[in-house]
């Protein structure tokens, strides 16, 4: 370490700008903490959103199939009450799904599939609504031909489901066309 001696009368003069360039630096360094943490909690955010949508999907998905089995296994076959979820609309009057309330719950038909294991507690569970459409001929059949031979027309169902997020905050709704 050298000494410095200054002739008699002169004084050692500093002007501070190692400080105020200290003080800028640490300024910067922490606007940038700041902000990297505030891009943190909104990925969090992201990405909670993103399970939430998930199992919504995952739920609404559940209630299709199991809804497709019981149509296809002839479970659901009291269409003509119009309550509990299944339906027979009249093609004049449309969908009963315009302006439904899904919350109620004599307008829908609750999940009876197998238990859905990676939904937590809070969630709800996802609701169906099954609508009988009018018959449709099976693509190859001749529709022309009347009598005893002719071809037996389809049944047709819309299912159409609603699966909600795990803190309620998505909705996911599925619709698929049985036969």
């Amino acid at each position: 370490m050298r000494n410095h001696s200054y002739p008699l009368g002169a004084s050692c003069k500093q002007s501070g700008v190692v400080m105020f360039i200290a003080l800028i630096l640490l300024l910067i360094l922490s606007l940038l903490g700041v902000t990297a943490a505030r891009m943190q909690t909104v990925e969090e955010r992201m990405a909670r959103n993103d399970n939430n949508r998930q199992l919504g999907a995952q739920a609404a998905e559940a209630a299709l199939r199991a809804a497709e089995v019981g149509i296809l296994t002839g479970l659901y076959v009291n269409f003509a009450g119009n309550t509990n979820g299944l339906y027979a609309p009249l093609l004049s009057a449309g969908s009963p799904l315009t302006g439904m309330n899904w919350a109620a719950p004599a307008a829908t038909l609750p999940y009876a599939g197998p238990a859905l294991n990676n939904l937590p507690a809070p969630s709800q569970a996802p609701k169906a609504v099954i609508e009988t459409m009018p018959p449709v001929a099976v693509a190859g059949d001749d529709i022309s031909v009347t009598g005893l031979n002719s071809p037996t027309p389809v049944s047709v169902f819309r299912v159409t489901t609603q699966g909600v997020g795990a803190d309620n905050s998505s909705t996911t709704m599925l619709q698929t066309i049985v036969r």
